[in-house]
């Protein structure tokens, strides 16, 4: 990851799962900013121009608040993440992809920082669970 999350950060999750479906799959369906609206439940829009790649900056609305994300890691079927300013507060986001076998073990954290990110903790915490297993059945189900 080119900007790795803040362990120590007021808010700090991370989690995996394991996914039926090579890595390859896996990213391209996380990769494609377009579609988020349609399998993930608190996304409510999305907005970015072209393919997604390092430096684009992409706007989207989640659970309300509006977003606005720059993409620092794009490495096909490996690794993929972002940074992101709500408010006052500023996020990291980052998802790591390693085939095993027919599976890919998916591993997300994020962490934020800022006034009152301290109160997002379990939010956070479980908005990367729903985000997982939303991720899993749209992968599995394609």
């Amino acid at each position: 990851m080119n900007i790795q999350v803040d362990k120590n950060a007021k808010a700090f999750a991370t989690d995996e799962v394991l996914i039926n479906a090579p890595a390859e799959k896996v990213f391209l369906v996380l990769s494609d900013i377009r579609k988020w609206p349609l399998w993930q439940t608190s996304v409510n829009t999305t907005q970015i121009e072209g393919l997604p790649e390092e430096g684009k900056t992409f706007r989207w609305k989640a659970g309300g608040m509006k977003i606005i994300s720059r993409l620092h890691t794009v490495v096909p079927f490996s690794g993929f993440g972002w940074t992101g300013r709500m408010l006052w507060i500023s996020a990291v986001h980052n998802w790591e992809f390693v085939q095993n076998g027919s599976e890919t073990r998916v591993k997300v954290s994020e962490s934020m920082t800022g006034f009152g990110a301290s109160l997002l903790q379990k939010t956070l915490s479980d908005g990367l669970k729903k985000t997982l297993f939303e991720l899993k059945n749209e992968v599995e189900r394609q």
